[in-house]
């Protein structure tokens, strides 16, 4: 019995899904394959979702980053990854602008950063051309693309300590994180042991993190935390064995200590990139956090 209601839950949250992915086409049009940047005769390209809501009137931003470890995956994912919560924006007026950057297999840290970091500056300088409001805005992500989308979003807020990025001509209001990293020293041991240099996190940094531990607390959101940091809301399984719930929670502890406005989900039994993390369950808990802190009219 128990397995038929998980099989049952599984169906449903799969069928939630299409019908969010058919719905999308309702909502949206898309600006596909811009080229924000060129890296060694190499475009690197964004894609921006407008909703059809309100088309005279500037739409309020949000910048979604892809997971896939650091070292795979694509903007072009979050329809099929996240279709209930881009269906969801889209719906409610914000616009969506989804960005590629350089994998591990190209290049180390900083380079993700500097290249998302650019996505938002050129989108900020032609933000009249797509009837965009880019002076602020939200950064939103997955996995990887949590580590990075809170990254960019606590170094924002405490650009003073940064030198490997350009100046951002925007201001973070919030991030959105699913199951992102966020201290990248502790992702350096598993099970007691450090993690070998072929390791995820050690392509993402060039090298392990406990050979280069200073290294490590640079590329870490943990690091950069302070009262005036955005406001986050995480949500992470506490079955995750590729990225510790300990992970959100250590953030969260500092957001705390500093008095930032936070929130942290956990649903139970559940690892990593669940399913259920776009589901109905979760998504109007991510809705309600972007009314509240960055609302369509404003």
């Amino acid at each position: 019995m128990k397995k038929l209601l998980s099989a049952l839950t599984v169906s449903l949250i799969g069928l939630s899904s299409a019908n969010a992915a058919d719905a999308l086409q309702n909502h949206y049009t898309l600006e596909k394959n811009i080229r924000f940047k060129q890296v060694d005769n190499k475009d690197i390209k964004l894609d921006i979702y407008l909703p059809t809501i309100k088309p005279d009137q500037k739409h309020p931003l949000l910048v979604w980053v892809h997971g896939g470890a650091w070292k795979r995956g694509s903007k072009d994912a979050i329809p099929n990854k996240n279709p209930l919560l881009l269906n969801s924006v889209l719906k409610e007026g914000y616009a969506l602008v989804s960005v590629d950057y350089r994998l591990s297999g190209d290049a180390s840290f900083p380079a993700p950063v500097q290249d998302i970091n650019d996505a938002i500056n050129f989108i900020h300088k032609h933000a009249d051309a797509y009837n965009l409001k880019a002076d602020e805005l939200v950064i939103m992500g997955r996995s990887a693309g949590g580590h990075l989308a809170g990254f960019i979003g606590a170094t924002n807020a405490a650009y003073e300590k940064v030198d490997f990025y350009a100046q951002p001509n925007y201001q973070v209001k919030a991030v959105v994180s699913f199951f992102g990293p966020t201290d990248l020293l502790a992702m350096g041991t598993k099970g007691g042991k450090k993690v070998g240099p072929r390791s995820s996190v050690s392509m993402f940094l060039g090298s392990a993190p406990t050979d280069n531990p200073k290294l490590a607390k640079q590329a870490s959101s943990t690091s950069y935390i302070n009262a005036n940091s955005p406001a986050y809301i995480q949500l992470h399984g506490d079955q995750d064995k590729r990225v510790p719930l300990s992970q959100s929670e250590s953030l969260k502890a500092l957001l705390d200590q500093y008095g930032v406005d936070n929130e942290l989900y956990v649903e139970q039994g559940v690892g990593h990139s669940a399913r259920i993390f776009d589901s109905e369950k979760y998504v109007p808990n991510v809705m309600a956090f972007l009314k509240k802190h960055f609302p369509v009219n404003q």
